[in-house]
């Protein structure tokens, strides 16, 4: 039976770790013990999720418990298509911990957006950089632009810039793809 820690289950269910030791105590959510602690059925866990979580999303989940950046960030971007930016925000800065390229990226993202994080520009460009740094090739072009164009102080305009960076780019490498 697959498993997940306490603080994992509490992220998914939207719940606080507290709340979720007390319905553990109460027993309206089912625990095992495993390697020496207790842990949540994921069935248990997706039955009761506060976004749908398909079948095929079900290793996010196991290895974001596991501590994969890859999973946590594509986790977090579950939740951030599920209008629920304070649930993703932990998971991209676990996986941010990672220097997990599109995690960095995000987090730029949601702070000149203000999803999940008080909209801060300095913020954004700061997280930005940072992935650029990292080999993120969207946020290389972004960070490109933004330095031409000298950018950064009207964040919608900062906002707008970036999704038509991004979609540019995505276009650009997906006709690469299509061309091979």
């Amino acid at each position: 039976m697959t498993a997940i820690t306490v603080p994992t289950a509490a992220l998914i269910l939207d719940r606080t770790t507290r709340t979720i030791w007390r319905r553990i105590a109460d027993g309206s959510l089912p625990a095992i013990t495993e390697d020496d602690r207790q842990k949540i059925p994921l069935d248990a866990v997706i039955r009761e999720a506060c976004i749908p979580i398909d079948p095929d999303d079900y290793e996010l989940v196991t290895g974001t418990d596991a501590g994969d950046a890859e999973s946590q960030c594509d986790l977090a971007l579950l939740f951030l298509l599920r209008d629920r930016p304070h649930i993703a925000m932990p998971l991209l800065n676990l996986a941010a911990k990672d220097d997990y390229p599109e995690a960095l990226y995000q987090i730029a993202r949601c702070h000149i957006a203000g999803k999940g994080v008080p909209r801060d520009g300095n913020a954004g460009i700061m997280w930005l950089a940072r992935a650029a740094s990292r080999g993120h090739s969207v946020a290389q072009e972004q960070m490109r632009v933004v330095r031409e164009s000298g950018t950064g102080t009207d964040l919608d305009a900062l906002d707008a810039l970036l999704e038509r960076i991004e979609q540019r780019v995505v276009f650009a490498a997906l006709e690469t793809t299509a061309t091979r």
